[in-house]
């Protein structure tokens, strides 16, 4: 059955599959729960400069480490970095060298390059403020974003990344950055596109961002979960099932697609 011609009864036992999913992966990953609260209460319209920074520095640490290494030692991270005040990083610029190599001392994370990278960052959050004055600054600018459709989003994030030139952000990244700032995409990682293709949701692995996009709504309008919920909800569960459907999800599909 295509996506978009879903009946009601293929919509509920859409939601059937996605609720085994979930109970499978939280079952086996506590951390899930608070994860995916964490992204159904995200709010890109009343996001604060200083959360920007937070979210902004928290991707460019979690680049080639894992969830659970970064999680350790963000408590450190944070306080190293004054509470991510993004005045009160941006002036540390003028001694860059030194300041990074004290929070890398202070938080016990040493990557000095990853330190620099967000004190230029809350520099260049200071300066797209100022260029984004007319709209409300940077959070304004998000919050336009956000009111796009996932479609357009998914299309428009390797411009993103050239107008807001953050060191550490690049063209896979920024899907991360725009998760944690709460705007609706989804990171198009491997272990999502097969989950879909596995659910019959999608032709192949390498489907169009379009096909993606109608899958991923569908998966939204069944669950009632949010795009960026679904996201790390299919990432989870994949890298846990090396993307194989295990009997629990085999069973709730029954005819369900």
């Amino acid at each position: 059955m295509q996506c978009e011609l879903a009946s009601a009864d293929s919509m509920i036992r859409i939601r059937s599959v996605i609720e085994s999913m979930l109970e499978y992966v939280v079952t086996r990953l506590p951390d899930a729960s608070t994860m995916l609260r964490y992204y159904d209460g995200l709010d890109p319209m009343t996001i604060t400069s200083t959360e920007i920074l937070a979210e902004l520095s928290w991707v460019v640490y979690s680049s080639g480490f894992r969830h659970e290494v970064v999680k350790k030692y963000w408590p450190g991270i944070s306080q190293a970095f004054n509470g991510f005040e993004v005045a009160e990083v941006a002036s540390l610029y003028e001694d860059m060298e030194n300041e990074a190599r004290r929070i890398c001392s202070s938080s016990g994370f040493n990557n000095k390059k990853k330190a620099m990278w967000c004190i230029q960052n809350a520099r260049r959050i200071i300066e797209l403020d100022s260029e984004k004055g007319a709209v409300g600054g940077l959070a304004g600018y998000l919050a336009q974003l956000s009111r796009r459709n996932t479609y357009d989003l998914m299309h428009l994030a390797p411009y993103l990344v050239e107008e807001f030139r953050f060191k550490g952000i690049g063209n896979t990244t920024i899907f991360h950055l725009m998760k944690n700032l709460g705007i609706d995409v989804f990171k198009p990682d491997i272990h999502v596109r097969r989950t879909l293709t596995k659910l019959g949701l999608t032709r192949e692995e390498n489907a169009a961002t379009a096909d993606i996009c109608r899958a991923m709504f569908l998966l939204s309008q069944a669950s009632q979960m949010r795009i960026i919920e679904l996201d790390t909800l299919l990432f989870e569960y994949g890298r846990m099932t090396r993307d194989i459907l295990v009997p629990e999800i085999t069973a709730a599909m029954s005819d369900a697609i």
